[in-house]
């Protein structure tokens, strides 16, 4: 039945997107776009609701901030049911003055009209992110949302659908339409089954992940929560068992943090792609430390633990970089700076060569690679492990729209460094002069050039020019951001 519901709707949302510029008349191409049916119908729905709640509760209704996360669009396309077809419209509405001013809608098509299927309501000022996943294994998707209730105040809540008794299969369009009609939002509810508090991280990273972490095909939930002024902070794991939400397990975070910084999902390393959590926060002392959550033998354990209640995962002095999926294999790497020695202590001796280590499904944490990142600059070179205690770097910005970063052969705190290669950032100039120089064009990207040369009768490195482009990589924003 519900197919039949929903894919004249999606026939008509697709037509509105790709219509066509194909064998179209150049009068036609400078014409505005047509909408759609279903676009215009979907749209009449979205204001009858809007109008009919600022009617029933005599206010005016405001739109929906959703301030993180993949779904923050005011109107989502949803695949509520999974079967590969984007069925649902999902939209957000705030009723200012009353219990649960938050109210998230969602609009099925049967036939030519749209129709409200689902209602989810919460507290709060704002939706921190939301999100859709299978946890209890059957009907449709569940709705997690994270309310913001005020600032700093963080609370998820999961709720199911499979409760609104929507009209079966074996009713026609023009039947189900009407039992659909006769619905009151009560009977359209969502029932709650999870609501608890959590915490988010300062970079914007929501406190709840969605994932598969125990790998039945069924979504859990993962639940970061801090407290400041507690010995430690935890993640909890709930999923589906016995027809219920529940808390599966708990684990510590590092003792000392005061504040969450960055919360990620990757992998371990091995062969079954196992799930982990990454969770960066700022040590009340000073620094970083990194937490790795992972589920093993029935229960969350934190793999990175030490014996002192913290992370063997902290960085101090250089905290300007994060796990990285650093050589795209799907699993995170950890960095572990350290400082570069430094001739006379110049101007320009802060400089740090990064050791990244990615932990394996035993918990086993082994060294991956070792880069020099130069973040102001925008790229990274992978360091040969002959190059370990062997090396100094050191900035030269005397040329104007030129900046040069140089590798010494470190010989000892009281022998000046042999400069034995140069890496450039500069504006874009003519590659063909630079290469007639002797220059190596590492990167071309829109007004900058990458390049790099040998120093005569520097140190014998062991890298040639090919060597360098394999090893030279510009920085990928989405590490940060992602």
């Amino acid at each position: 039945m519900k197919k039949r519901w929903t894919a004249a709707g999606m026939a008509l949302l697709a037509l509105a997107l790709l219509s066509g510029c194909l064998f179209r008349s150049p009068d036609d191409l400078y014409r505005q776009p047509e909408k759609s049916p279903g676009y215009e119908q979907l749209n009449a729905a979205i204001r009858a609701v809007r109008t009919g709640l600022g009617t029933e509760f005599n206010a005016r209704v405001e739109d929906v901030t959703i301030m993180a996360g993949d779904n923050t669009a005011s109107i989502q396309l949803q695949d509520l049911d999974g079967d590969g077809v984007r069925e649902s419209a999902v939209t957000f509405f705030r009723v200012p003055g009353i219990e649960k001013p938050i109210k998230i809608y969602i609009f099925n098509q049967i036939g030519e009209e749209y129709v409200v299927t689902g209602v989810v309501e919460g507290e709060g000022s704002a939706i921190y992110a939301i999100d859709y996943a299978q946890i209890n294994g059957e009907g449709r998707k569940e709705v997690a949302v994270n309310w913001q209730i005020s600032t700093g105040a963080y609370q998820l809540g999961v709720y199911t659908l499979d409760d609104v008794d929507l009209p079966g299969g074996d009713v026609d369009e023009e039947e189900a339409l009407a039992a659909v009609r006769a619905m009151t939002r009560s009977d359209l509810m969502g029932t709650e089954r999870l609501l608890t508090r959590c915490s988010v991280a300062t970079d914007g990273s929501s406190g709840c992940r969605l994932l598969d972490m125990d790998r039945d095909s069924r979504t859990e939930v993962l639940v970061t929560r801090m407290d400041a002024g507690a010995p430690s902070s935890q993640v909890e794991l709930y999923g589906w068992e016995d027809g219920a939400m529940t808390s599966l397990s708990v684990t510590e975070l590092s003792a000392g943090i005061n504040a969450l910084s960055r919360i990620r999902t990757n992998y371990l390393a091995g062969s079954h792609n196992q799930p982990a959590l990454y969770v960066t926060s700022t040590l009340a002392e000073g620094g970083r430390v990194i937490d790795v959550v992972a589920y093993r033998d029935g229960a969350l354990v934190n793999i990175s633990m030490g014996n002192e209640g913290i992370s063997r995962e902290i960085i101090q002095g250089y905290t300007d970089i994060n796990p990285t999926d650093i050589n795209n294999d799907i699993v995170a790497e950890l960095p572990s700076p350290y400082q570069l020695p430094s001739y006379e202590e110049s101007a320009s001796s802060n400089f740090w060569l990064i050791d990244w280590a990615q932990y394996d499904e035993r918990g086993n944490r082994n060294h991956v690679v070792t880069t020099y990142h130069n973040v102001s600059d925008g790229w990274y070179l992978t360091i040969p492990e002959s190059w370990r205690d062997q090396i100094t770097i050191s900035r030269n910005d005397q040329v104007t729209g030129r900046r040069e970063v140089v590798f010494s052969h470190w010989l000892g705190e009281d022998r000046e460094p042999v400069p034995f290669l140069s890496i450039y950032r500069m504006a874009s100039s003519r590659t063909s002069d630079l290469e007639e120089e002797g220059w190596t064009i590492l990167r071309e990207e829109e007004n900058v050039t990458y390049a790099a040369r040998f120093h005569e009768d520097g140190w014998n490195s062991g890298l040639d020019e090919m060597d360098l482009l394999e090893r030279f990589d510009t920085i990928k924003r989405s590490w940060y951001n992602e």
